[in-house]
């Protein structure tokens, strides 16, 4: 693109991203990155007098400067992981400690607990940092947002957050680390106080002014409007229906329900409208005003990573716009992820980051060039080709992130978006109009109604469309090198549609095609000759499978299988088929043995490499393994925790390898 030349801040940007990500392949040790960065300042410094005393352009400077952003980039993740804050507070626990934290952030509770997002404070009396998932019974007495919790805890209290169990299902600890969160607490035995009101600080009342928002809205919405207005006006998405959810998935709106560069774009158009009068007579007031509201409002709303980037990046425009310079778009986009990735490195991680940033680069992009193809004079239908353009642009931009994370795609994404959009507009401003008239305790009935039914409007719109037929395309599985080849496909696609007439253009794309063609041609060849063994882990019920062609045979009822379980298989095979667990198998070059609850496991010429035990059979495991010999012996979720442990203790005095699913994770074999 034109800009990379024009403005440097897009290379800054790049490069340190590249930095950031560079440290979950390489970490250099914090020290070391450290010394790199100061000894390539001084390096850089060095060779900038050299080239002003002799006056002459040295190559060796940009290269230098990008190895220094690089280096940076590696710092920042360094300082951001726990075994370099020398004041992290798993360091200092201790049995019996007490400890002070503040809670920060509401997040999605279960049915029998509240969760929150905490910042330590204190350990004992001495000040700590690092950042907590608290768990708390909804039977005890739950605190608020802004709360400062003091509790006795010990060093069993504290977990790690564990990792996923299973293949193929979501990472929750890997989620966690991108918040910066490695640890939890779970309050259920815990003893802990809560301060008294009145050391409460700024956080509270903020918690305490969408209290009273959303009991204003409560009080005159339908149900299913409410928790949509609260997702659309203040981000919490915590209480939404999951069949609501799950309808604006389905039709490739769900970006909508993230406050994004969307919400805030309307935001500043209606306070554009709002402080008019203000502007005639002070534009620096007027200024002052309108990006204090976005901050405040990105302060009511949590600060999430999406809500930050969009009013960074439209602080920004509205500065350019008000001091009457040209500011280009590229470069406030940029400029707000290079500010975000120096205040958190971890948000680069997170999937709301990187799809609402691939969003609004590829509307920048591809609208400009769509517009100039198919453009329209009549306003009224330029206004609708307008929306066509517009989501077209920012679904190409996310596409790639959406198959990868999500494995589906919405089949009529442009007719959702075509009417959800609009009706959004409408939703916002009646929203931010009645949040405004709230602070002034001024009420009003008919205008609530009017939002209410607008609400339900939405919601209907999805779900008609979210029934039509192949609404979407599911178990569309994603390589990261699918990913990867896509994002240069869309900056091949950009040349090509921009400058369609240059003969290399085609050239190019052509070449992208054969590439991706053969990408995938490969990843299907690989697949069709890997068969895979697994024993995942569920408790109560085994639940052993064998995979091949993209086809996942399960040995289990269905109606038995954890229906998390069972969704994430879907979303990674094509075809899930189900049968009976047979009493032994033979997988490649290993014979495996299953033992039930009857304990029997002489089979005549039938010697096992792997035995396999399922619901708790009684046997002794130094004869079964005197007698069978196996090279591997596993234990699945359907054991008593207390005989896994016995079998462990005999199997280690032998050379046999046990393998306990409950800590280990799925057990799994390949074969090509």
């Amino acid at each position: 693109m034109k800009t990379l030349s024009r403005y440097p801040v897009i290379y800054l940007a790049l490069f340190l991203s590249i930095g950031i990500a560079s440290y979950a392949f390489i970490p250099i040790p914090l020290k070391y990155s450290i010394a790199l960065f100061i000894l390539g300042m001084f390096g850089l410094i060095t060779l900038h007098f050299y080239q002003n005393k002799h006056v002459k352009k040295l190559k060796g400077i940009p290269v230098l400067l990008v190895l220094i952003i690089i280096i940076l980039g590696q710092i920042l993740s360094g300082m951001h992981r726990p075994d370099n804050q020398t004041a992290y507070f798993s360091r200092f626990i201790k049995p019996d400690n007490i400890l002070t934290l503040k809670l920060v952030k509401e997040v999605k509770s279960s049915g029998t607990y509240a969760n929150f997002y905490a910042n330590v404070q204190q350990i004992n009396r001495h000040s700590a940092t690092g950042k907590l998932l608290v768990k708390i019974p909804k039977t005890k007495k739950v605190p608020h947002i802004g709360n400062t919790i003091r509790l006795l805890v010990t060093t069993t209290q504290i977990q790690k957050i564990p990792k996923p169990l299973n293949p193929f299902g979501f990472d929750y600890s890997r989620f966690m680390k991108q918040q910066g969160i490695y640890h939890q607490i779970n309050l259920k035995s815990a003893a802990y106080q809560i301060i008294p009101e009145q050391h409460f600080n700024g956080l509270y009342r903020i918690a305490k002014l969408k209290t009273l928002i959303k009991n204003r809205f409560q009080k005159h919405l339908s149900p299913q409007a409410f928790t949509l207005a609260m997702a659309l006006l203040l981000g919490e998405r915590q209480t939404l229906s999951p069949n609501v959810y799950q309808n604006f998935q389905a039709t490739g709106t769900v970006h909508i329900l993230a406050i994004s560069g969307l919400h805030i774009g309307i935001l500043l158009l209606f306070l554009n409208v709002l402080f008019k009068p203000v502007k005639r007579k002070s534009s620096t007031l007027f200024l002052v005003l309108t990006i204090g509201v976005l901050w405040f409002y990105a302060l009511l709303t949590g600060f999430s990573a999406s809500v930050l980037r969009a009013v960074i990046m439209f602080s920004f425009l509205q500065i350019g716009l008000q001091s009457k310079r040209q500011t280009n778009i590229y470069n406030s986009l940029f400029l707000a992820a290079l500010v975000m990735l120096l205040i958190n490195p971890d948000y680069l991680y997170q999937v709301g980051f990187q799809m609402s940033f691939a969003a609004v680069l590829a509307i920048v992009s591809f609208y400009p060039v769509f517009n100039k193809w198919f453009s329209v004079k009549q306003k009224i239908l330029k206004y609708f080709t307008d929306l066509i353009w517009v989501s077209l642009s920012a679904q190409l931009g996310v596409l790639p992130l959406s198959l990868y994370y999500f494995h589906q795609f919405p089949t009529y994404f442009l007719l959702a978006n075509s009417l959800s959009i609009p009706l959004l507009f409408l939703i916002l401003f009646l929203g931010f109009s009645l949040m405004l008239l709230g602070f002034f305790h001024l009420d009003f009935s008919f205008l609530y109604e009017l939002f209410d039914r607008f609400l339900n409007i939405l919601i209907a719109t999805n779900a008609s469309i979210a029934r039509l037929p192949y609404s979407l395309t599911q178990n569309i599985h994603f390589s990261e090198i699918l990913l990867a080849v896509s994002f240069v496909g869309l900056l091949v696609l950009y040349y090509f549609l921009s400058k369609p007439k240059i003969y290399r253009h085609w050239i190019l794309l052509g070449s992208w095609l054969i590439i991706f063609e053969a990408v995938i041609f490969f990843e299907n060849r690989q697949n069709l000759h890997t068969e895979n063994f697994y024993v995942f882990h569920q408790y109560q019920t085994p639940v052993v499978a064998t995979s091949k062609s993209g086809t996942l045979k399960i040995f289990q009822d269905k109606d038995l299988i954890n229906k998390y379980l069972q969704k994430s298989l879907s979303l990674h095979f094509k075809h899930l088929q189900y049968d009976s667990l047979p009493f032994y198998q033979i997988f490649g070059k290993y014979r495996i043995l299953h033992i039930d609850s009857l304990g029997i496991y002489r089979f005549k010429n039938f010697q096992p490499d792997i035995a396999i035990l399922h619901y708790s059979p009684k046997i002794n495991m130094d004869r079964l393994i005197q007698s069978l010999n196996p090279q591997i012996i596993v234990a699945d979720g359907s054991n008593y925790p207390s005989y896994i442990r016995r079998w462990k203790t005999s199997a280690e005095k032998s050379p046999v390898k046990f393998y306990d699913v409950n800590t280990q994770g799925a057990f799994v074999l390949s074969k090509k």
